[in-house]
């Protein structure tokens, strides 16, 4: 019995035409919104980089807190405070030099090792923020960023908060940049920018800079203390804080206005170190001297 061959049909030349210009729409409509979006955010990247670039001599000192033999709070992981406050510090300074390089900045310390550390100190806290004070007015920086995590003996506390001088401006601006970067993110919740009005607060009410000392979460809640270990939050939060500076020196490129230490009401004038005491101080201080000698 014979069988017929059967023949092979061959595709027509324009059905070929139609399904070679279908894959290339097909993958035109992948592949283009991939491009355009990584374009848009190079575009975005590169023209929120320049909008910070502004010549200025402004200098800002970020102090990671603790350090040294004081390790602060411990997270859920037993990861210590000091670690974190020394690495979110240098990555906010790399970032605002990042942004714009014009910025001096520069740290407390930059090592767990502290210069002004006494080990055999009788009030070694106190010591230690006489020692970070007086490198700050030293070196007398237009801006002071203090870092720190907050803890609770409540672990389902969770939020971050800043604490400034009641008529610091600068730094209560800044604070808003802040939180409007940390939204974006978006990270935990504002806990509010405090004033240290009754609640004196010695790297605040006794450095002559506009100064801020931001609490950037709770390492006694678990899941907040997680996302700051993570290496994705971290960059996130420190860009944010770096741009929220930037932006205002952006904006205010000058000098920043130093305050009187001495006529801080916050301060005791006694506590004060003798170059930032007023006249007057010195003076009452060397009459008591003088009527007990």
């Amino acid at each position: 019995m014979n069988q017929k061959k059967r023949k092979k049909r061959k595709l027509r030349t324009w059905v070929k035409v139609v399904i070679g210009i279908l894959i290339v729409l097909l993958l035109w409509l992948i592949v283009y919104p991939l491009y355009q979006s990584q374009k848009k955010s190079t575009s975005q990247n590169n023209e929120s980089t320049e909008n910070y670039v502004v010549d200025t001599d402004v200098s800002i000192i970020i102090d990671p807190g603790h350090g040294g033999m004081d390790g602060g709070a411990l997270s859920s992981s037993n990861k210590s405070e000091k670690d974190l406050t020394l690495e979110y510090a240098l990555q906010i300074g790399e970032d605002i030099k990042k942004l714009n390089p014009n910025i001096d900045v520069s740290y407390t310390h930059t090592t767990d090792e502290i210069p002004w550390e006494n080990v055999n100190s009788l009030d070694y806290a106190l010591d230690d923020l006489n020692g970070r004070m007086n490198l700050v007015n030293d070196q007398d920086p237009d801006y002071l960023l203090s870092i720190h995590f907050n803890s609770k003996e409540d672990k389902s506390e969770y939020g971050y908060e800043s604490y400034v001088r009641g008529d610091d401006i600068a730094s209560d601006t800044i604070y808003k940049y802040i939180v409007k970067n940390l939204d974006a993110i978006p990270w935990s919740k504002n806990n509010g920018c405090w004033s240290t009005e009754g609640y004196p607060l010695q790297m605040v009410d006794m450095v002559k800079a506009p100064s801020m000392l931001i609490e950037l979460g709770f390492l006694t809640n678990d899941k907040e203390a997680k996302e700051l270990e993570n290496n994705e939050f971290k960059e996130k939060i420190c860009m944010a804080i770096a741009k929220a500076y930037c932006q205002y020196i952006a904006e205010h490129p000058e000098a920043s206005q130093r305050q009187d230490v001495s006529k801080n009401p916050n301060v005791i004038p006694e506590n004060l170190p003798d170059n930032l005491k007023s006249e007057e101080t010195k003076s009452e201080e060397n009459n008591t001297d003088n009527s007990q000698s």
